[in-house]
């Protein structure tokens, strides 16, 4: 199967790995394990972001399925489009990442809307909870609206449909999995987002990239091994440092949460 690597080694045009389903929904598949693509030089970028553009004229929306973490090239991608949707689970280090991803966004200038949705949850209890951690710490120190999309949960269904290799509403349109997904597509299809200009949309994204600050290089120096090896520790300590925080603030804030619940139930008295 041919993609998006392809396109850019100039093997093909964008148009020959198009996959085409019978749900309605286009596919550009993109490389796994690739590592030259997870850093494309900026114009590579940019004639790619470009190819893209003129075979999407047609779509009614047009989803775009990050890699993991904070890159440049991802972060120009978010701060670009009218609306992210942050996928958490109910794991400390999941919720520490959304929480810095929303913490990024905000630094950055991001005007669009942010969406959460709690993935591999027990029940809606569970993920409405877990909603309120990110919300509530989001709208009290970084001054941001979460909106809540709806949530994802455990269902041994999804890993049949994954090996049929049929999407999970289809497979199993009656299981509790594929009532989240429906409801998820529900929630946004009834925001008033707007349908922005894509032409518009499309040449943000260029600029944005095309404008990212080189990386330096220092002619005539030579960085030894060890040198290098200092500098990435220095940056993993920062980056620790910055998930301990963040983590000990949310902690802190939910148990700020539960004891006043606890609070207010006390206040109501014995129910006579």
């Amino acid at each position: 199967m041919r993609t998006l690597e392809d396109v850019v080694l100039g093997k093909c045009n964008i148009e020959d790995i198009i996959l085409k389903t019978d749900y309605g929904v286009e596919l550009l598949p993109g490389s796994s394990g690739v590592e030259d693509m997870a850093d494309l030089p900026r114009e590579k970028i940019a004639g790619l972001i470009k190819q893209i553009s003129k075979v999407s004229g047609d779509a009614d929306f047009i989803l775009v399925d990050t890699a993991s973490g904070i890159s440049s090239t991802v972060l120009s991608f978010l701060l670009a489009v009218p609306e992210v949707v942050v996928g958490v689970a109910p794991e400390p280090t999941s919720l520490t990442d959304a929480y810095a991803m929303i913490k990024v966004l905000t630094k950055n200038g991001f005007k669009g809307r942010v969406s959460v949705f709690p993935s591999m949850v027990k029940n809606s209890t569970k993920a409405r909870n877990l909603y309120r951690k990110i919300s509530s710490a989001a709208q009290r120190f970084l001054d941001i609206k979460v909106d809540y999309a709806g949530y994802v949960c455990m269902d041994d269904k999804l890993p049949q449909a994954v090996a049929d290799q049929v999407p999970v509403i289809v497979r199993f349109p009656t299981s509790e999995i594929a009532r989240c997904y429906m409801m998820i597509a529900s929630t946004l299809l009834g925001q008033e987002a707007g349908y922005p200009d894509m032409d518009r949309f499309w040449s943000r994204l260029i600029q944005m990239i095309i404008k990212r600050p080189k990386k330096k290089v220092h002619r005539g120096v030579s960085i030894g091994a060890e040198d290098r090896v200092k500098s990435l520790e220095a940056a993993l300590r920062d980056m620790l440092d910055e998930q301990r925080k963040t983590r000990i603030l949310l902690e802190r804030l939910v148990t700020r949460m539960e004891q006043t619940s606890e609070e207010l139930m006390s206040k109501k008295g014995p129910v006579v």
